[in-house]
């Protein structure tokens, strides 16, 4: 066989080399990046990690993957792991994996993992992608109106989203000026990947005080806000669409739990719902049709066996994956340190045990270790700036 025969045999369009690519794991194509500019450039492209992203997702019979994140009360460190749980795991599992520890501010908000990707407050805004163990720290934002009066009050609140229409993350930022019973809202957005490092304005909208919470589904932001800064105004939902960005309220039952904290929000069956957790039941509140504020009441007795995870001085929900389970996990890292994944369709729970986590070194002591989120997760290559 001549040269010219053979040479033409070993060549593979690169059409198909970026389609193995796509079925690669993070790891795996960061080190291919540095095969070839051609290489390094497909890989890096937005349409490249949309296509990754899709191969990456959990289909049937795939193990679920957990990002755990914790926060040190005495440092204000957040510290990220990532965990396999295999199909049928009823027991315990094998060490799990340190991603990334970032330094920063002690507050309570974490997103939830949104193809691939979680936002955290450390005074200013961080965006994380756990599977390349990058973080992004976005630019400080800070109120732009002037207090009124020395009574005047600013409040920030912070929600991440994604967009299936553009396929963009999003992190909103919004400032509240509170200045006797009048509310002044400021919104800014920042569109992850861009290329451009600066917060942008958008229309200001209604004015309302949001609760410290947000879930992000199919392209909206939900949370729950007064719509007053007087105690005895009602709550409403209130909806972000990620893509147009403007912002609409929902009204939410009159009997349903709104107003506590320990009610929380969560995707069901790609819908939106309230969930209130008592004793051993389960109250919820699903939106069935967001035109017309029409919810289903639902209400699930959690079975005996389960009832571990009734203990609330122990136990706190901490999340959900993308079949529906809702996780509740240990409130502080311990030994040993137990998640509960609890089907609401089968009305049964699984306890699993992950090991390892007190092992890893930490500044102090991991007693000081607060949980903050546990969420299913998948793998995305996409760059955060």
């Amino acid at each position: 066989m001549d040269e010219e025969n053979y040479t033409r045999r070993e060549y593979i369009p690169h059409e198909l080399v970026s389609e193995i690519l796509t079925r690669l794991d993070v790891k795996s194509l960061t080190r291919f990046r540095s095969v070839s500019t051609r290489w390094n450039s497909t890989i890096v492209h937005p349409s490249f990690s949309k296509s990754h992203l899709s191969n990456s997702s959990a289909g049937a019979g795939a193990p679920v993957t957990l990002v755990l994140s914790f926060i040190n009360r005495f440092n204000s460190e957040r510290t990220v792991f990532s965990v396999k749980i295999p199909p049928n795991q009823t027991k315990s599992l094998p060490n799990p994996t340190h991603i990334l520890t970032i330094p920063g501010f002690a507050h309570p908000f974490v997103s939830q993992s949104l193809n691939g990707l979680i936002c955290f407050n450390l005074g200013a805004m961080c965006v994380c992608n756990p599977s390349t163990r990058k973080f992004h720290k976005l630019p400080w934002t800070k109120a732009e109106i002037s207090p009124l009066s020395p009574a005047s009050t600013h409040h920030r609140r912070n929600a991440f989203g994604f967009d299936p229409v553009s396929n963009a993350h999003k992190v909103l930022d919004t400032w509240i000026t509170c200045h006797e019973d009048e509310m002044i809202m400021e919104h800014k957005i920042f569109t992850v990947g861009a290329g451009c490092n600066k917060w942008r304005r958008i229309a200001d909208g209604p004015p309302y005080f949001p609760f410290n919470e947000s879930v992000c589904i199919n392209g909206q932001i939900y949370f729950r806000a007064l719509t007053s800064v007087t105690a005895s105004e009602e709550v409403v939902m209130v909806a972000f669409d990620v893509n147009r960005e403007e912002f609409r309220f929902i009204q939410i039952p009159d009997d349903a739990i709104s107003n506590s904290e320990e009610a929380v929000l969560i995707e069901l069956d790609q819908r939106l719902a309230i969930v209130h957790h008592q004793d051993n039941v389960l109250s919820m509140w699903v939106l069935i049709d967001e035109e017309d504020a029409k919810w289903l009441k639902k209400r699930v007795e959690i079975p005996g066996m389960c009832s571990e995870m009734n203990d609330r001085r122990r136990f706190k929900f901490a999340g959900t994956t993308f079949s529906g389970e809702l996780i509740f996990a240990e409130r502080s890292l311990t030994k040993p340190f137990y998640v509960f994944l609890y089907d609401l369709k089968k009305n049964e729970a699984k306890k699993i045990e992950i090991c390892g986590l007190t092992d890893f070194k930490f500044d102090y002591s991991s007693a000081l270790m607060n949980v903050i989120s546990v969420n299913e997760h998948v793998e995305t290559i996409k760059c955060l700036t």
